[in-house]
């Protein structure tokens, strides 16, 4: 037994010298908010809903909006190249990358793309920037896809007819039911990017701190502090959302969906080097280069359960914007398809796998370049 006690403790020992270089040889990957994140965020929106009809309808499907809000980070990253190559980027903006600061950045993508393709990368400045797409991000132009492709179910709606009877509400192919579901899982999908665009390191291209000596901040505050919330989680961040001011609550204000997307991503960026200055840090990351090779060790840290009492109320805050503008948009999309009566909705259908839906506001051009020495991101 003592053996075996002291073959733990050494184990435990070694895993705490070894879990800054897991860096070097696991690329990170990461998924704004995490599992949890993204499923809560998203669970949590449907209180601040006003419409009854609506309000009612989606407070009975947490499941299956939560599970949608994490469709792009995990069924979608699992399909390969043909769906990560433009997929991936568009889960972040960077502005560093054009120079710009990220409330300055138009909203014309294409306008974008003439601009700067060719042109330095401001934060790699030795490479030119052959895909806007893939190395800025799309992070604003994918939920806005999101969000025409709901209002594009307006015609399928207007001509639908309810379901008469049991046999009708469980038929698949009654175009009720289809377009029914059809908006259930954009709504989810663009549950998702909003609850991205809250995130404050999917606002600039040092997305894991290592420019700035805080290596490994993404998934510690994303994911590591997420998980140390208690099951109340949802609750506070309904909570905390109706608690904002209006000044807190004016990014929700813009005179468009895109807008105001790009207001909350700027509201995001902001608090950056808030998140800098009180990151639990022992030790400084450090990057090396070798033979052409970066070899990153990540920062060494607090533990979670320390650093969360830090960033719990920043933490909370993030999740909360992300949730009002998750309702709003459910709302004005609701009310935009003409107010669909939901309640006539029963099917037991349920979006497992929904299909990857291609990003279609990159020019081919620009997105059949190739990126020499591409770096996996986010």
């Amino acid at each position: 037994m003592k053996k075996q006690q002291k073959e733990t403790s050494a184990l435990n020992v070694l895993l705490f010298f070894l879990t800054p270089f897991i860096f070097l040889v696991i690329p990170h990957k990461a998924h704004a908010w995490s599992g949890r994140g993204h499923h809560v965020i998203c669970s949590a929106a449907p209180h601040l809903i006003k419409n009854k009809e609506l309000k009612e309808f989606l407070l009975q499907r947490p499941h299956t909006l939560g599970h949608l809000c994490n469709i792009p980070d995990i069924y979608w990253k699992s399909l390969g190249a043909t769906a990560n190559e433009l997929g991936s980027p568009s889960h972040y903006i960077d502005p560093e990358v054009i120079g710009i600061k990220i409330q300055d950045i138009p909203l014309d993508f294409k306008k974008l793309e003439q601009e700067y393709s060719g042109k330095k990368n401001q934060f790699k400045p030795e490479k030119n920037i052959y895909s806007l797409a893939r190395e800025m991000g799309s992070l604003w132009w994918r939920a806005q896809q999101f969000f025409d492709l709901t209002l594009n179910l307006k015609p399928a709606f207007a001509k639908s007819d309810l379901p008469k009877n049991f046999k009708e509400e469980q038929d698949e192919k009654l175009p009720f039911n289809q377009t029914t579901f059809k908006m259930i899982e954009y709504f989810g999908l663009i549950g998702h990017f909003i609850g991205d665009a809250a995130q404050p390191y999917h606002s600039t291209a040092d997305f894991d701190g290592y420019e700035s000596g805080h290596g490994g901040i993404h998934a510690y505050y994303e994911e590591m502090l997420v998980a140390q919330f208690s099951s109340e989680i949802e609750g506070d961040i309904v909570k905390n959302a109706k608690s904002l001011s209006k000044k807190q609550k004016a990014f929700l204000k813009g005179n468009s969906f895109i807008e105001q997307i790009k207001n909350l991503s700027t509201l995001s960026h902001s608090e950056i080097e808030i998140i800098k200055n009180k990151d639990p840090i022992l030790k400084k990351s450090e990057v090396k280069k070798e033979k052409g090779m970066e070899i990153k060790t990540a920062a060494q840290r607090k533990p979670a359960n320390e650093g969360f009492k830090i960033f719990k109320n920043i933490i909370i805050t993030d999740m909360s914007r992300a949730a009002l503008l998750i309702a709003q948009t459910w709302e004005s999309s609701y009310e935009a398809l003409g107010s669909p009566k939901l309640s006539a909705y029963k099917s037991y259908r349920y979006p497992f796998t929904p299909d990857f839906v291609e990003v279609n506001y990159v020019t081919n051009e620009a997105s059949n370049k190739e990126i020499p020495n591409k770096d996996e991101k986010k």
